[in-house]
């Protein structure tokens, strides 16, 4: 029986937000699903127009329908089961206590690793004692020196060692976990705008109103329209 390849994009938002904080995002899908899906989403912003990576800070009024558009599309797939998307936030009143200094410095990273190990339920995958689950680890641009994401991969490989993983056939190569550029993957790009609305809305962004004005700005307005959408397919699937 053959083994199993899936794939994760993964991507953050909001480190403090007023409300929520700690956003993290990502998608799950077959490694034989990658290349169609990112061909299929990429002829679709070449049909809407959109030549620009696509990004939740982006939006405006001249471009939200166009984006309504696409996400519409992508929530096809997440439909089908081809997509599958996972959100993990912190809420602020929840105070950890009894951190040291190392926990604060490497708390982005601590956190990825806690998102990647739990929210795919990788223990779980699809699996038998003759057929093997490998996994490909993909984030987005990691923000931090060159030293400390290969540190970061050395633990993201070794997940499926830990105590909770053990005896699951799980493998996620360290050659296999590569920060990406979010430009040239479309699935990636949508999460993005999926991660960016929910963050937003937690954290009563698009209810904003600019300092000295009556009215909320016509990028929020518009904003607002995208994320009602995300809203309503979110609840149909």
């Amino acid at each position: 029986m053959a083994d199993k390849h899936y794939v994760i994009y993964a991507d953050e938002s909001d480190k403090r937000g007023r409300y929520f904080s700690n956003f993290f995002g990502g998608v799950l899908l077959s490694a034989s699903d990658q290349q169609t899906i990112s061909r299929e989403l990429d002829q679709l912003k070449i049909k809407l127009g959109l030549t620009h990576e696509l990004k939740w800070q982006s939006v405006d009024k001249s471009c939200v329908d166009r984006y309504i558009e696409f996400i519409r599309e992508y929530f096809k797939y997440v439909a089908a089961s081809r997509l599958k998307v996972r959100i993990m936030f912190t809420q602020n009143m929840r105070v950890p206590i009894n951190l040291e200094k190392r926990h604060h410095d490497d708390q982005y990273f601590l956190l990825y690793y806690q998102f990647i190990k739990h929210a795919f339920g990788l223990k779980y995958a699809d699996h038998n004692p003759y057929q093997a689950v490998f996994v490909s680890v993909l984030p987005d641009k990691i923000p931090d020196t060159r030293a400390r994401v290969d540190r970061f991969r050395d633990y993201l490989c070794r997940i499926p060692g830990s105590a909770i993983m053990r005896g699951c056939n799980l493998y996620i190569p360290k050659a296999t976990i590569n920060d990406v550029d979010s430009l040239k993957h479309p699935i990636l790009q949508g999460l993005d705008i999926i991660l960016g609305s929910m963050s937003s809305r937690l954290n009563e962004k698009l209810r904003e109103i600019p300092a000295g004005k009556k009215r909320r700005g016509k990028r929020t307005v518009a904003k607002e329209r995208l994320y009602k959408a995300i809203n309503e397919e979110i609840r149909m699937t």
